[in-house]
């Protein structure tokens, strides 16, 4: 058993050639010396002077070109470096006009607020005025032996006599035609009056 695989190794090893360096006899491979020793070639050929114009104007051509390009890309540059600052510019204003408008909406919104509130606070006045002359009347009945109008006959009367209509801000109440309550009504606006 160890005959045969010697025998596949060296069939193995036959098959295979050995490097290309190593093929031809006549031409043994370079020494490490003579791959790092420069090569000394054949001298080269004197330059005319048509030739030298020749490569001077190729290398004037090469030269303006590259400078022209560079000069193309600085004005672009510059030019693109303008646009930048200009845009950070307005992108300042825009900001700043931002917030300017966000505080004025926050002010705006504090006024609605208290406008609000202090609306709140005026019909609440009117209300309350108006309760205690409610309550006085009552009292005023109660002492001369009267029963006055209970809240239940009062509501009654409120749906039958009183019309409403409502628009986007205001809302209205009032009786329609002749009766003899419109007439003693009073107006909410005599409530606000202070003595």
């Amino acid at each position: 058993m160890l005959k045969a695989v010697r025998t596949r190794n060296l069939r193995f090893y036959s098959v295979n050639h050995p490097p290309s360096y190593f093929r031809n006899p006549a031409e043994p491979p370079k020494t490490l010396d003579q791959l790092r020793r420069p090569a000394v070639g054949p001298p080269e050929p004197p330059i005319s002077s048509s030739q030298k114009l020749k490569n001077l104007g190729i290398g004037f051509g090469i030269g303006f070109a590259s400078l022209t390009i560079s000069v193309t890309l600085g004005i672009l540059l510059y030019e693109l470096l303008e646009k930048l600052q200009e845009n950070e510019r307005q992108l300042a204003l825009l900001r700043k006009n931002q917030k300017e408008m966000l505080i004025q909406m926050q002010n705006y919104k504090k006024k609605i607020t208290l406008a609000s509130v202090e609306n709140s606070k005026k019909h609440m006045m009117i209300q309350g005025k108006m309760q205690m002359h409610i309550a006085l009347l009552r009292q005023q009945l109660i002492d001369q032996g009267i029963d006055p109008v209970s809240i239940d006959e009062a509501i009654e009367k409120f749906e039958e006599n009183v019309r409403m209509e409502t628009t986007p801000t205001t809302i209205n109440l009032w009786v329609p035609g002749e009766s003899r309550l419109k007439s003693l009504i009073p107006d909410a606006h005599e409530y606000t009056k202070n003595k």
